[in-house]
């Protein structure tokens, strides 16, 4: 029920930025059809997509008729973090809320609804998030958990951010879950926020591309100003398309490069700095004694980030 946006009363809205995946935005689509949300939700796609696929990806917004929406063309180079800015430029000022999702995730019953009674009935909260349900993954040993946490690459509590740049999500089910509502210092990308707080924090547009850690960037700068949450009453399925996703040589080179982006820009101490390098040791160890069949690309990315930081040739830490 593709419309004009001057004919929707929609007081929350849904965005999802796209890249050449049109099966696994349908696919999300089919999710939410499945059960209509109660709530008045406005639909809003931005597609990067190439000009073979974006009309494909147009044919999947305009064939969902479950809530009003709307499928914007992105034509600058791609950029997750400038296409979530351009669609917050372009919704309807009446929105109050705005829900991001991703175009590979399967959207549980009342998953829209558990969100937006959290950030309209309590109005100390900027932004919450629901549990993310991943691939099943084998639970670290006991000797793991602690070897990762003396190499700050995490830590015992959910939902922390370290000085490292490394994170404990609070959205994935672990044996710490309540039935209440959980503070954390980060949300990921599939979250929900205030439009006003919106308005105040925008996505980092110097990211490019994938845009590895701006949710991580944008979430920590509103978890200083307003509280976080998490509501596990709020669920999701991650697919994790194979498509447009980095292999374990790429990844680590990049995730090297943008953590140190992330502490130069929110700590920027000698501590975190430590921290740091300290936790790329870590990594090192790990990728050196890990069964993984991906573990030489990893270890070569890694070696590869940490040159790149050594002599800061990137964009990111240019001064």
């Amino acid at each position: 029920m593709v419309m004009t946006l001057e004919h929707t009363d929609a007081f929350e809205a849904v965005v999802i930025c796209t890249r050449n995946r049109p099966e696994e935005l349908e696919e999300t689509l089919d999710s939410i059809a499945a059960h209509p949300p109660s709530t008045n939700l406005l639909l809003a796609v931005m597609d990067a997509s190439d000009a073979e696929t974006k009309a494909q990806v147009q044919s999947v917004v305009e064939n969902f008729d479950v809530v009003p929406s709307v499928h914007w063309s992105y034509t600058d180079p791609p950029s997750l973090a400038r296409q979530r800015n351009a669609a917050l430029d372009r919704l309807p000022t009446a929105v109050e809320v705005v829900h991001f999702i991703d175009d590979d995730v399967t959207v549980h019953p009342g998953y829209f609804e558990a969100l937006s009674a959290v950030l309209r009935t309590r109005p100390d909260v900027g932004g919450a998030g629901g549990l993310v349900l991943e691939p099943s993954k084998d639970a670290p040993s006991a000797r793991n958990e602690r070897l990762q946490s003396f190499f700050f690459l995490s830590h015992t509590e959910d939902g922390r951010v370290l000085p490292s740049g490394c994170t404990t999500s609070a959205q994935q089910p672990t044996r710490h879950d309540t039935s209440g509502l959980c503070d954390t210092e980060w949300l990921n990308g599939c979250s929900s926020y205030r439009r006003s707080i919106l308005d105040q924090h925008r996505f980092d547009e110097v990211l490019t591309g994938y845009s590895m850690l701006e949710d991580l960037d944008l979430s920590y700068r509103i978890h200083r100003q307003a509280r976080l949450v998490v509501q596990p009453e709020a669920r999701l399925t991650h697919r994790r398309s194979p498509s447009n996703r980095f292999g374990a040589e790429r990844y680590n080179h990049a995730l090297t490069v943008h953590r140190r982006w992330f502490i130069e820009k929110h700590f920027g101490d000698v501590t975190s700095r430590l921290a740091y390098w300290w936790s790329l040791v870590g990594r090192l160890l790990a990728t050196t004694v890990s069964s993984d069949p991906p573990r030489p690309a990893a270890r070569r990315g890694l070696l590869h980030g940490l040159q790149t930081v050594l002599t800061r040739n990137h964009p990111l830490l240019s001064d």
